[in-house]
């Protein structure tokens, strides 16, 4: 079994000491509780305190006051301070309860056996599978080294290797850093150390990833940012940086709200680090990295009981733990770039499986819209082919690839058009986002015309959508409710009520039994249909995707 790193041994340590603070706490609490409670006393003076002095207790006695005399004075607002010799018989131990403390106390610092620590009981430690696999940053670490590095990991005995392997999905650009002369960074520095995190941010972006077909579907819900480090006394080093969560679980709001919490907390501990001591030094990077593990885990030792609660506790305020559909970041916003034109194309490019990457200079506006083909436009198809949602410009040779891809590219549309890339990729459809009036394609001429009936049914209902909501797309589900509408009536009212199995000799049937027709399952589909021929092509085109014949394999098993 082997033993944990030295790393992982202060962190555990650390945490150890959190542990026991927040018992103390609690202890004190108790302790304070047990003074109300306690009835029959003897004697009560009460002192009017002008000072913010807590209440003096004798060590040899321990103070006690009956129910209604307590509500009397908490009610004057006054503070009190008692004494009073205690009967055995009737009163509270101090010394007991103190004695009990300590056992405590002890109990918890032997439940933390550094030396009897490994990797698997530690996993039993932070039971958080269910709701988190990590959160991590990534960035530049001390060597002379432009490769990101994994800074922090929440949970450090697992995933090193696989963040790194997605960290060129979060840095396409890489993280080359841009060391100048500290005297002309100045201002930079006071940008960055008072800079407003937002959910609405550019930086705020998900990755999307699935390793194997078994695998669940993994969401990296990122921010990234800019920090500095002074290097020496002259010059100081500006990098970029990720903070990320890692979770199978739909809780893409959630996360990026969490992130946001993270961040404005150390920021604002910065600030007051800085403003007390003057020294720009002490409030660099490192100063993130030293307090990033205490403010986490406050939080997320909220989320890795042994049953998840429904909400967590920050600042005071209650977050909902809450797996949406609606979803508030991201979708909203790509919408405003939308109207009813360039959203029945895209349907119809992920609808016969055409290969789609959307270029923005946002990761935000490029990794939603691949969100918005993979989770919503195609209810209740689901889009099974590769999404790379933030694809390194050095890696578009992925889009020759005989299988249909979703991507994202963090570049200028006129980037690759100059470069000669988007007619290189003729069977790819490039979708602008950054365009200002409205959103640019390239290589329309791949996607198919929809017949006048099918136009007008899905205009007339998305016109009738965006004049409604303006710039306002909170409740966009109900733009997206229309294509889900489209595919109730008029494909799955109309598949086969039993399966067509292929013709097979008596020989075989037992071993061939689940063996579906799909060619004759879509005829059939296509003649209860009642399709005009102007809608034939296109609905037999997507009768042929791997998109359908993996929902009627759902369908009929």
């Amino acid at each position: 079994m082997d033993h944990l790193s030295q790393r992982q041994l202060l962190q555990l340590l650390y945490e150890k000491d959190c542990y026991i603070q927040a018992l103390e706490q609690q202890l004190e609490f108790s302790r304070q509780e047990v003074q109300i409670l306690k009835s029959q006393k003897q004697s009560i003076i009460i002192q009017n305190l002008s000072s913010d002095e807590d209440c003096n207790l004798d060590e040899n006695s321990e103070p006690a006051i009956s129910d209604s005399r307590v509500e009397q004075f908490q009610s004057s607002g006054k503070k009190i301070k008692l004494k009073a010799p205690l009967q055995e018989s009737n009163n509270f131990n101090v010394s007991q309860f103190r004695q009990s403390t300590q056992y405590l106390k002890q109990k918890v610092l032997d439940s933390f056996d550094i030396q009897n620590v490994t990797t698997d009981n530690l996993k039993l430690l932070r039971n958080n599978d269910q709701l988190f696999d990590d959160l991590f940053i990534l960035g530049l670490g001390l060597e002379l080294s432009n490769d990101p590095q994994v800074i922090y990991s929440y949970n450090q005995v697992r995933n090193q290797q696989y963040i790194l392997q997605i960290s060129k999905f979060i840095f396409p650009d890489g993280c080359k850093p841009k060391v100048i002369p500290l005297s002309f960074s100045l201002e930079d520095i006071n940008l960055m150390m008072n800079q407003n995190y937002s959910i609405d941010s550019s930086n705020c972006f998900v990755i999307l990833t699935k390793q194997t077909e078994q695998q669940q579907l993994k969401y990296h819900i990122c921010y990234r940012y800019t920090d500095f480090t002074i290097i020496n006394p002259e010059s100081v080093r500006f990098s970029k940086r990720a903070i990320c969560f890692s979770t199978s679980r739909y809780l893409i709001d959630f996360y990026q709200q969490i992130l946001i919490v993270i961040l404005s907390q150390l920021r604002c501990m910065r600030t007051n680090l800085y403003l007390r001591t003057k020294n720009i030094t002490q409030a660099d990077t490192n100063f993130f990295d030293k307090n990033i593990a205490s403010i986490s885990f406050r939080i997320l030792s909220q989320l890795t009981q042994k049953n998840p609660p429904n909400f967590i506790t920050i600042n005071n305020q209650e977050l909902k733990i809450s797996e949406s559909d609606n979803i508030l970041w991201g979708i909203p916003q790509l919408f405003k770039k939308l109207n009813s034109q360039s959203l029945i194309k895209i349907f119809v490019s992920c609808l016969i499986e055409k290969s789609i990457v959307f270029v923005s200079k946002s990761p935000q506006l490029s990794t939603a819209a691949c969100l918005l083909c993979q989770k919503y436009l195609l209810k209740p198809f689901a889009w099974i082919h590769p999404i790379i949602s933030n694809l390194p410009l050095e890696n578009i040779v992925y889009l020759g690839s005989p299988v249909p891809i979703i991507a994202g590219l963090e570049c200028n549309f006129s980037t690759l058009q100059s470069q000669g890339l988007i007619d290189k990729f003729q069977n790819t459809i490039f979708i602008n986002l950054d365009s200002k009036l409205q959103i640019q394609f390239g290589n329309t001429d791949a996607i198919p015309l929809l017949s006048a009936e099918l136009m007008t049914y899905l205009l007339g209902r998305l016109d009738s959508y965006f004049q409604t909501v303006q710039s306002n797309h909170s409740n966009y589900s109900q733009c997206l409710q229309i294509f889900n509408q489209l595919f109730h009536a008029r494909v799955i009212r109309n598949i086969p009520i039993e399966p067509i199995r292929q013709n097979t000799n008596s020989a075989s049937k037992k071993t061939n039994k689940l063996i579906l027709d799909y060619e004759k399952i879509a005829a059939k589909t296509l003649q209860n249909m009642g399709t005009i021929n102007a809608d034939k092509v296109i609905w037999k085109q997507f009768f042929q995707t791997q998109i359908f014949i993996q929902f009627i394999d759902q369908y009929y098993h």
